[in-house]
């Protein structure tokens, strides 16, 4: 018998930048619509270009960023396209969290916890990065407490394509204010195991985000009529 090989399992390096430029996303370093130059990325991650040409690729492929003729650049949400996202996030909202209310272990309970209290504090302390992290680590606790993979993928995949929209909207204290209401409010269910209670909390959150956000979306057509016609 020939000699036994090992196989050593290091991470590439176009996985590196690929997870490096998803927590950048994930914490708002770059702006919605912003251009991500392969060069500037390189220079910033200490790396040639071709990692990052891949992981932008990669990105596309997943539909964080978009190619365009100059290269890649980071999505842009109109008033409707976020309604459309949260109309989705309606349906699969209460059930996610009527899941972590019943099946979430008590110390992904407490991970919750201690996500929500970062973000309060953050909140409290006008700490936009902070925030936009301790929002996301609670999103990405409550997907795993469903203990239901099927849901949790689709959740997650809605989730990705919500992050810039939800970091911008972050930028608002007000945003950032009501945020934490509601969370807690959930999380006060889940902690109880109400699970109704998880499911409904859930359900008012996203009602609401979607009857504030109408208005804009209705407005937005007139705007740029207004805008033609003074062009």
């Amino acid at each position: 018998m020939g000699t036994t090989r090992k196989v050593v399992q290091r991470d590439r390096l176009r996985d590196q930048i690929y997870q490096l430029l998803r927590e950048d996303l994930y914490e708002g370093n770059f702006p919605a619509g912003s251009r991500l130059v392969e060069v500037e990325l390189a220079e910033r991650y200490g790396v040639s270009r071709t990692p990052v040409r891949e992981a932008l690729f990669q990105l596309a492929r997943e539909g964080l960023v978009v190619r365009t003729d100059r290269g890649y650049s980071l999505m842009t949400d109109t008033p409707r396209d976020f309604l459309q996202r949260m109309e989705v996030r309606l349906l699969l909202d209460p059930p996610l969290a009527e899941h972590a209310a019943r099946y979430g272990s008590d110390e992904q309970i407490d991970t919750l916890t201690q996500a929500y209290e970062k973000m309060k504090k953050a909140a409290e302390m006008s700490k936009f990065t902070p925030f936009v992290a301790a929002a996301h680590q609670f999103r990405t606790t409550l997907l795993e407490m469903s203990h239901n993979t099927a849901l949790t993928r689709v959740c997650a995949v809605l989730e990705d394509q919500f992050l810039l929209v939800r970091n911008e909207h972050y930028k608002d204290a007000a945003n950032r204010a009501i945020s934490v209401h509601r969370d807690g409010l959930l999380l006060e269910a889940i902690r109880a195991r109400d699970v109704k209670g998880a499911g409904r909390a859930a359900k008012e959150y996203v009602e609401m985000l979607i009857e504030t956000h109408a208005e804009a979306a209705q407005r937005a057509p007139a705007r740029r009529k207004k805008a033609k016609a003074a062009a």
